[in-house]
Parts: C-alpha cells; structure tokens; sequence
C-alpha cells in the first residue's frame, strides 16, 4: 500500500497541474479581443425597428425617426457618420435590422422638434 500511495499522490499532481496549465491559457485567449467587440456599439445591436417610433406614436418627443434603410450594418454607420444631421434635434442614430433581417435600417434618435 506504500507503493500505491506515492504512485496516486504523483498521478493527481501531474493531473493537477495539466488542469492548471490548461485552465491557464483559457483566459488569455478569452480575453483576446473579439471581432464584434471591435464594432461600433450602434452596429453590434441587433434588434428590429427601435421603438418608439416617430410615426406610430405622434412625433411626440423622445423617439426613432426612420430615415432609409441599407444593406449592410457598415453601409448604414458610414452614411450616419459621413452624412452630419441636424444635433440640436437628434443625438444619434441607430442601425438596426429592419424588413425581417433582409436589410438594415437608419433612425435617427429625435430629441427635439
């Protein structure tokens, strides 16, 4: 039984530290930064058309303003930041999937106005 002990004590130690040497490098490479993570917070929110909407609840202040709509998230974001808007009625746009995910849509976030 002395021969067993020392044999199982070695066994677990060398288990153990695997594990640990693995364990080790998940965090590391989750850490890592991701390609979504790099994205523009407007471009990563996926969602339907932002509510509420303008034109569905009487243009009553705060709400969506729909402008157009493209066909991808980076065509959306390039117009909005290439194309100034009027800052004292609206305080940023939003890209989101628009049409049931065949296309995304721009809305401006009315404020004022």
């Amino acid at each position: 039984m002395k021969r067993t002990f020392p044999a199982t004590v070695a066994a677990l130690a060398t288990i153990g530290a695997l594990a640990t040497v693995s364990v080790g490098a998940t965090p590391s490479a989750a850490a890592a930064p991701s390609a979504t993570s790099l994205r523009p917070a407007a471009a990563v929110q996926l969602r339907e058309s932002p509510t509420p909407d303008c034109a569905d609840n009487g243009n009553v202040n705060p709400c969506y303003e729909y402008q157009t709509w493209f066909w991808t998230f980076d065509n959306c974001n390039q117009y909005a930041y290439s194309h100034p808007y009027d800052r004292n009625r609206y305080d940023r746009h939003v890209c989101a999937v628009f049409s049931g995910g065949a296309t995304v849509g721009l809305w401006f976030h009315k404020v004022r106005g």
